[in-house]
C-alpha cells in the first residue's frame, strides 16, 4: 500500500497487514459505537437530524440569519414554519455517507538514517478524517464559519505554538473565554464604581 507522509512529502510503502495493524491501534483511542453496518444509515440520519434541529433552534431565537439556514439544513422559513427544499437540490441535504480516516506518517520526526531502518509500526502517525460529502459536512462548514474569526482573534492575542489536536484547541479557546469574561466583569465592576462616584455632585453638592 502507498500512504502519504506528513509535511516532508515522502511516500510510505507498506503491506496491508501492517496497515491494518496500525489503523486498528490508532482507532482504539476513539469510542466504539454499538452500531451494525446495516444500522449505520439510521444512526447517521439521526446525527444529521439532531444537528439540523440545533441550527433551527438558533434561527428561531434570532441567532442565525436566513441566508445561512438554507445551505446548512436545506430548509426555508416562512411565516415561522420550516419546510425542506424540494426538487433536484434536495438530494444535497440527504447525505448519510460515513466519514473515513486515513493515516499520515510523521517521517519528518525521524533522522534520515532512521527512516531507512525503522520498523513501520514505530513511525508516529496522525489520523485525518474526511469531512467532504458526509452526513455532517454542512454543520462542519457552519462551525468553521463561526470559529474562523474567533480563531483569528485567539491566535492574535494568545499565540500557542504547540497545539497537538482539536481537543487541546477547544480547551485553549474555553480558557481564553474565561479570561475575557473575567476581564469584562472586572471592567464592569470598575465602571459601576466610577458611575457612582460621578453622581456624588448631585447627592452631596457641598463636597465639590
Amino acid at each position: 500500500m502507498l500512504c502519504r507522509a506528513d509535511k516532508d512529502g515522502k511516500i510510505v510503502i507498506l503491506n496491508y497487514d501492517d496497515y491494518d495493524a496500525i489503523m486498528t491501534r490508532e482507532l482504539q483511542q476513539f469510542e466504539k459505537l454499538d452500531v451494525s453496518v446495516d444500522g449505520s444509515d439510521t444512526y447517521l440520519e439521526k446525527v444529521r437530524k439532531d444537528c439540523n434541529e440545533l441550527v433551527v433552534e438558533l434561527h428561531a431565537i434570532g441567532k442565525l440569519k436566513d441566508e445561512l439556514l438554507l445551505p446548512i439544513t436545506g430548509m426555508k422559513c416562512k411565516n415561522n414554519a420550516y419546510r425542506k427544499v424540494n426538487g433536484a437540490s434536495a438530494k444535497y441535504f440527504r447525505c448519510n455517507t460515513p466519514a473515513y480516516v486515513y493515516p499520515l506518517f510523521k517521517t519528518h520526526k525521524l533522522t534520515p538514517e532512521n527512516v531507512l531502518n525503522v520498523d513501520i509500526k514505530e513511525i508516529p502517525v496522525c489520523l485525518l478524517q474526511s469531512a467532504g460529502n458526509i452526513s455532517t459536512s454542512r454543520i462542519t462548514d457552519f462551525l468553521e464559519f463561526i470559529l474562523k474569526p474567533i480563531r483569528a482573534e485567539f491566535c492574535k492575542n494568545c499565540p500557542n505554538e504547540f497545539c497537538p489536536d482539536s481537543r487541546q484547541y477547544i480547551g485553549d479557546l474555553l480558557m481564553w473565554k474565561e479570561r475575557l469574561t473575567k476581564k469584562i466583569r472586572n471592567c464592569k465592576a470598575k465602571n459601576s464604581v466610577l458611575h457612582c462616584s460621578g453622581r456624588c455632585e448631585s447627592t452631596l453638592p457641598q463636597l465639590v
